[in-house]
């Protein structure tokens, strides 16, 4: 069941916060600050209160919301996929990698992009269409400097964080 905007505005703020605790994937905070801009008058403007917030982060604090998105490979993913993690591996079939070729490549590539980054590698995995487009972008991404990818990355957590907006209210 998805929210209206009238419902969204009527939240308790502990409420608003349980609704959209990972829409930044476990970092309630973004819910926290947003919340305190209640009431929105449409959907495109409680998006952008979440895209403001999220633009105004300091690099260190974008760096610290990447590092807390899972590894797209379940072998390198050493914690709990949150549902909503879950959901988006499994529109490309990430949840069902068995041991082919594609899994060897995809795990041999996050980890090389582990070792140069330092974070793991984000991507909106539901504008993929395969996992073949996941592996083309870590192969194109693995070029660029430190500073490039995180820019990079992190343009992917907004394009996730409105995806699960969209998700939870109707528009």
């Amino acid at each position: 069941m998805k929210f209206c905007i009238e419902e969204i505005n009527r939240l308790s703020k502990a409420d608003f916060v349980e609704l959209f605790k990972n829409v930044v994937e476990c970092f309630p905070e973004a819910p926290e600050v947003v919340s305190e801009m209640v009431p929105f008058s449409s959907y495109a403007v409680l998006i952008k209160a979440f895209m403001d917030y999220l633009e105004q982060l300091n690099s260190i604090k974008k760096l610290k919301i990447v590092k807390l998105h899972p590894h797209l490979v379940p072998q390198i993913n050493k914690s709990k996929l949150t549902d909503e993690s879950a959901s988006e591996q499994s529109t490309v079939g990430l949840n069902r990698m068995e041991n082919d070729e594609k899994r060897v490549i995809l795990t041999l590539l996050i980890e090389s992009y582990w070792e140069k980054f330092n974070f793991p590698f984000v991507i909106c995995v539901r504008e993929c269409k395969s996992t073949d487009d996941i592996i083309e972008s870590v192969r194109t991404r693995m070029s660029r400097t430190p500073e490039e990818e995180l820019k990079v990355a992190f343009e992917h957590v907004k394009k996730i964080t409105s995806l699960r907006i969209a998700d939870i209210v109707s528009h």
